[in-house]
């Protein structure tokens, strides 16, 4: 778990000194959610899943594989906003906003706020085509699969998260700092 924390702020150096800048902005912003995982002591799973998933993301785009593997970025959506999207449904349970949800509303809520975040993803990426980099993938096909995948993703995680909530893996079942 230690090794994923460190991997973001090991992953902005090392795209600082061998790439460039803007990958070690996103490099920055998986710091952000490495940090938010760990500050949220949401359970170890989900906090190793997200850290890999989000340094898969961003690695990928520093390696251009979005744009070698057609398939890759839908891929990517899905994964991501299942992490993140669970991620918030725990997070907004330990921290007293959902009172024992069953697991209907579980992937309803899950769903919500993938479905959301993916909005929000994709007006970064269209700020990201028009202010830093005309590389990002933008246009009406790219947005509407991202948004197909990251809805699908999230109701994924919402199955998920309902049955690990199920099994015993709920706000209480969370490691050690």
């Amino acid at each position: 778990m230690l090794a994923v924390r460190w991997a973001g702020p090991a992953s902005v150096l090392l795209t600082a000194g061998l790439f460039d800048a803007v990958g070690a902005a996103v490099m920055m912003l998986v710091c952000l959610g490495l940090t938010v995982t760990w500050r949220a002591r949401l359970p170890a799973p989900l906090e190793l899943a997200t850290g890999l998933v989000l340094l898969l993301a961003a690695w990928s785009s520093v390696f251009l594989l979005y744009e070698r593997l057609a398939f890759w970025d839908l891929v990517v959506h899905f994964a991501a906003t299942a992490v993140l999207a669970e991620l918030a449904f725990r997070a907004l349970e330990r921290w007293g906003r959902l009172a024992a949800p069953g697991a209907v509303t579980h992937v309803l809520v899950a769903t919500a706020l993938g479905t959301a975040l993916a909005v929000l993803w994709e007006y970064a990426e269209f700020v990201g085509n028009a202010a830093v980099d005309p590389r990002v993938q933008v246009g009406y096909r790219d947005t509407m699969g991202d948004l197909a995948a990251g809805t699908a993703g999230a109701v994924a995680a919402g199955i998920v998260g309902a049955w690990a909530r199920h099994r015993g893996d709920g706000p209480g079942a969370a490691d050690g700092p």
